[in-house]
């Protein structure tokens, strides 16, 4: 991915980086270890996360479970957003909605998620779900929106 660049012609980075994300993700989030979900790519307003293939996480036929595909979008709607506030731990879902089109299996998944709005106490995104060896397959879309900590005193 290329970093945005604006209409004046500079060039917007994002707030954090992919190390950083994987960083926090594995210090603060121990079922991003536990299922193998890490951030694969960020550019300003976009996170890219992965599910890599384990069978501990399938229903029978190495379909990857629903609860996994969730856990995958929601991830990714939080990566979105650190890349306009960074790192916010505390930054909540508030709602997310999940359409299952086609079964994932037995290949990762990534989850490119898209911030469309970001507020002061809400920031709302769109997540596509899609199998690593064909991004046009997609396995399901969703929705979230997350609430944002109130900004300290001082």
């Amino acid at each position: 991915m290329h970093p945005d660049i604006d209409r004046a012609g500079a060039v917007n980075e994002p707030a954090v980086t992919v190390e950083e994300v994987n960083a926090f993700l594995a210090a603060e989030l121990p079922f991003c270890a536990e299922m193998d979900i890490g951030c694969d790519e960020l550019c300003l307003d976009v996170g890219v996360t992965r599910f890599s293939y384990d069978d501990r996480w399938t229903r029978p036929g190495q379909i990857v479970n629903g609860g996994t595909l969730m856990a995958l979008a929601d991830v990714a709607a939080y990566v979105a957003i650190f890349t306009r506030t960074g790192i916010v731990p505390l930054a909540v879902t508030n709602e997310l909605k999940m359409n299952f089109l086609r079964p994932a299996i037995g290949r990762d998944v990534l989850a490119t998620a898209t911030l469309h709005k970001l507020g002061r106490r809400v920031a709302y995104c769109s997540v596509e779900l899609t199998e690593d060896d064909d991004p046009r397959r997609l396995v399901a879309h969703a929705t979230a929106s997350y609430v944002l900590p109130d900004e300290p005193a001082g």
